[in-house]
């Protein structure tokens, strides 16, 4: 498990309003599937937008902005710490997530099932997740947590439509993204005056000086 990603699934929101909200515009290129360093979006068919992005890339705040009118599922994992996350959004604010470790952000009910950081009330789907993977892990009885990390991708495969390794959303169509941060140009690329209104004060400058002196 060599990945290592931010993703977010919205609805409520078409590609350009998402792209929008983000601060970046499509360049069209096709990919086969998300690369490190790569920004991409994808659309489910369930019309649901799809951004994918390294780990560490969103957070919470961006997520929560992104949501606003709509609402999302948020998730980041990393294959080779064997933690992952998954959050729900409603109209700019959180209202559950499930994680294999704990988060800077909580909600005032968090507790924690079998090792699993839960948060807010998670959709259905996340019970009948958690005791599969349960009972598959007693059933081998295995001492450590690392299986449980799919736990939430799997809630964020089933209600966002994509997760790394799943096997729901794995053909949707991905698309590269152009970055555009805007940044103050440097010292030396600031803009010069015309060369004609430097020799216009020069002259100006001797005049006076000439002027002073007779």
């Amino acid at each position: 498990m060599g990945y290592a990603h931010d993703w977010v699934s919205v609805a409520g929101l078409n590609k350009d309003e998402v792209l929008s909200r983000l601060g970046v515009t499509d360049h069209g290129e096709p990919l086969d599937y998300p690369r490190r360093g790569d920004l991409v979006w994808a659309l489910t068919p369930q019309g649901r937008v799809v951004i994918v992005t390294d780990y560490g890339e969103l957070s919470l705040d961006r997520i929560a902005e992104l949501s606003k009118g709509a609402s999302l599922v948020a998730a980041r994992a990393e294959g080779n710490d064997c933690t992952s996350s998954v959050w729900g959004y409603e109209d700019g604010r959180q209202v559950w997530s499930v994680a294999t470790e704990d988060e800077t952000e909580r909600l005032y009910d968090e507790k924690v099932e079998e090792g699993l950081v839960v948060q807010g009330d998670p959709p259905s789907e996340f019970v009948v997740i958690r005791d599969r993977y349960l009972a598959e892990r007693d059933a081998e009885d295995e001492d450590s947590e690392d299986s449980l990390i799919m736990a939430p991708l799997e809630l964020a495969e089933a209600l966002g439509g994509w997760q790394p390794e799943g096997e729901v959303g794995q053909d949707l169509q991905f698309f590269g993204v152009a970055r555009s941060f805007t940044s103050a140009p440097a010292v030396s690329e600031k803009k010069k005056p015309p060369l004609a209104l430097g020799l216009l004060i020069m002259a100006l400058v001797i005049a006076a000086a000439l002027t002073w002196v007779l």
